[in-house]
């Protein structure tokens, strides 16, 4: 009886142990994810365009600029992104306004929500003024291409972006970040990071 008393403390003081090291794993797999989140968060801002991938292919017809700028949006997100597409060297026609809200999930996923607007023009060239995000509301955004959504996971050189589910982001489904480059969809749009 005593021995086997010795044995049943060993037994249950090694599967403490074991429980409290999957929990400190958990608790340093989510800062991690938190680290790679604010990492993400400093390296997506920026100005980019796809001149070299026009000049060198026959695929992309136009060559595109990308700003991408921080805002303030805490009702989406702690990491919401104001991105506006224009012809590069032409900023009049505006091809396309999106906001990127990342976020931590279930402390082991980054998740990038792509949304739209609902007054497409108010929030035109947001990227030069942003505090005309101030007065952005629930109702001035929703969902774009559907119920976009991209997880994000950390590379040795760069963070991946693709959708866990096909079809709902269309050309968005996969996105790839370094510091000198943002590509995104299907087919691939390359840009090169300018500023």
């Amino acid at each position: 009886p005593a021995a086997r008393r010795a044995g049943l403390r060993v037994a249950c003081a090694a599967l403490l142990a074991a429980a409290a090291a999957v929990v400190a794993g958990c608790t340093n797999d989510a800062k991690l994810r938190e680290a790679e989140l604010q990492q993400l968060a400093v390296l997506l801002p920026g100005r980019y365009d796809n001149r070299n991938q026009v000049q060198t292919e026959s695929g992309a017809e136009i060559a595109l600029e990308l700003n991408i700028t921080p805002i303030y949006a805490p009702f989406l997100s702690d990491h919401v992104f104001y991105v506006q597409e224009n012809a590069l060297g032409d900023p009049r026609p505006v091809l396309s306004q999106r906001l990127f809200a990342f976020d931590l999930v279930g402390e082991k996923k980054i998740v990038q929500r792509v949304l739209g607007f609902a007054e497409p023009v108010r929030w035109r060239d947001g990227h030069l003024n942003t505090d005309l995000f101030k007065g952005l509301m629930g109702q001035d955004v929703g969902p774009a291409a559907g119920s976009c959504v991209l997880e994000w996971s950390r590379g040795t050189e760069s963070f991946s972006g693709s959708s866990p589910v096909p079809g709902p982001c269309g050309g968005l489904s996969r996105a790839e970040l370094t510091p000198a480059a943002l590509t995104l969809g299907e087919p691939e749009l390359r840009f090169q990071r300018r500023r």
